[in-house]
């Protein structure tokens, strides 16, 4: 589990590469570009890079030194670590909403930053994942969800509550965590 902020959990604001071998050990450290969208890349860290249930993608604050994460990624359909509330990669929109006891805002799709939850409405999850150092959340229709009709009616840069009929039908789920230190 990793907390929002890093005071606690598996990793924290302090954590440095050399923790991370302590811990992970070194076969499992690998430090290599990643991702920050839009084809941008930053030299970063990548714990268990070959598993993508326990892969997390980390950039630091102190690159040369590697020292105290700016950023924790994870990404895909499943993974092993989770936030606060035990969301996780594959976690649905029904469920968010569940947990955050109601709707929310998120980003249209099929887009750069597609599905990204821009307001947890004043939810549990606003308290708990939002302020400076904040746990950003991103939902992706199922691969097997064909109706590309209605998709386009909840696609692009605009945002669109959690409750609107299409969301509730396609039912997003969770494909990219973002922990901001």
């Amino acid at each position: 589990m990793i907390i929002p902020g890093g005071a606690t959990g598996a990793i924290t604001a302090s954590t440095t590469r050399k923790d991370l071998v302590a811990r992970y050990g070194a076969a499992n450290v690998r430090d290599q570009d990643v991702d920050t969208g839009e084809g941008e890349t930053e030299p970063g860290t990548v714990v268990f890079p070959r598993d993508p249930k326990r892969s997390i993608e980390i950039l630091w604050q102190d690159p040369p030194t590697k020292r105290a994460p700016k950023s924790l990624t994870i990404r895909g359909a499943a993974s092993l670590w989770k936030t606060v509330h035990e969301i996780t990669l594959g976690t649905s929109l029904k469920d968010l909403e569940r947990i955050n006891g109601g709707s929310f805002v998120l980003c249209g799709f099929a887009w750069d930053y597609s599905g990204t939850v821009t307001s947890w409405q004043n939810g549990v999850l606003d308290r708990d994942l939002t302020g400076s150092r904040r746990v950003i959340v991103r939902l992706d229709p199922s691969a097997d969800y064909r109706r590309q009709v209605d998709l386009d009616k909840v696609a692009g840069d605009k945002d669109f509550l959690s409750s609107h009929p299409i969301m509730q039908e396609v039912n997003p789920r969770v494909y990219e965590i973002i922990w901001v230190f």
